[in-house]
């Protein structure tokens, strides 16, 4: 069977910067168009794109601002309301009856839940190990501050248009204990970073935590959120599902299982694997869920690795409170 060809799709924002992307159409009508914003370079997710557009979905893979093909200056967790929203535009004057899913996974979740509350127009929200905002990639749920996650996530991802080398592991180590001893900050400038990546990054460390049920609060898409319980965004996740439509009252269903931040992919534990195999891994339910709406709102799906099926039970309205961070 032949790959559907992915065709170029720029999007000029509101301030003029233009918006590199790919847009993967499915094979007869659509049943949706999927938005996937990331800043981890659109054209490594053509092959999601790709596997979306073979179940009937048209799917748009874009680079956020000052990220590889797109324009603009990059400054994580700054623009991706109104650049979601202008996309959304341009999405609606290409296919004007097609309705728009966000999803995306880790940073790309922010994306799609930052385009979901900015414009009604989204109908459903797909959030994988979301990374929400900066505060909660910064701290953990109670608080601690994730200095070895944050120096190694900024170095590769926060700057430069495109991903720098990762530091070496003894580098990043020293510098997270600098970081503990000293703040972060005194970590940065240990690593010889110029002022504007000191700027940016003390911009980290400054953000506000996001009063979640009152940020969501009025969103009206449905959302399905992924979460593991190795991830170290876990605890954030279960809160976003708790608050996601406080005012509004749009659902949120939970997936959840035994894994991190990578959702088991590539996984050598041949338990989980074969778990997988047996009763379907989480992309296999999430595409049950832009299809088929399962599980139903108020609903998390949970995998039991001994017995290898997908357990069904009300999800809980509060989270817990206390979980790693990273990105």
């Amino acid at each position: 069977m032949t790959d559907p060809e992915a065709s170029p799709f720029p999007v000029s924002t509101r301030d003029g910067v233009v918006l590199g992307g790919w847009l993967v159409r499915s094979v007869g009508a659509a049943r949706a168009v999927v938005l996937v914003r990331t800043p981890y370079d659109a054209r490594a997710h053509l092959a999601l794109a790709r596997s979306l557009a073979r179940h009937g979905f048209d799917c748009l893979v874009q680079d956020v601002r000052g990220r590889y093909s797109s324009g603009g200056a990059w400054r994580p967790y700054a623009a991706e309301a109104l650049d979601g929203k202008d996309t959304v535009d341009a999405l609606h004057q290409r296919c004007p009856r097609t309705p728009v899913v966000t999803y995306g996974a880790s940073y790309a979740a922010h994306t799609a839940l930052e385009t979901a509350r900015s414009d009604p127009r989204v109908t459903r929200v797909v959030a994988v190990v979301p990374a929400l905002g900066a505060y909660e990639t910064a701290y953990s749920a109670d608080g601690t501050p994730q200095h070895l996650d944050r120096l190694g996530w900024w170095a590769i991802h926060g700057f430069a248009r495109e991903d720098e080398a990762a530091l070496a592991p003894s580098v990043l180590r020293a510098a997270a204990a600098v970081a503990d001893r000293e703040g972060p900050m005194a970590a940065a400038a240990h690593l010889g970073w110029d002022p504007a990546r000191l700027d940016a990054f003390r911009e980290l460390w400054a953000a506000p935590a996001l009063d979640l049920p009152d940020h969501f609060g009025d969103v009206t898409a449905p959302l399905l959120v992924v979460t593991g319980d190795d991830d170290p965004f876990d605890a954030y996740a279960r809160r976003l599902a708790a608050g996601w439509g406080a005012r509004s009252g749009a659902g949120c269903a939970l997936v959840s299982g035994p894994w991190g931040h990578d959702l088991g992919i590539g996984t050598t534990d041949s338990a989980l694997r074969a778990a997988y195999d047996a009763a379907g891994s989480p992309g296999r339910i999430i595409l049950r869920w832009l299809t088929h709406a399962e599980p139903a709102p108020g609903r998390e799906l949970r995998l039991d690795v001994a017995s290898r099926t997908w357990s069904e039970r009300r999800l809980a309205t509060t989270a817990a409170a206390t979980e790693r961070g990273h990105a």
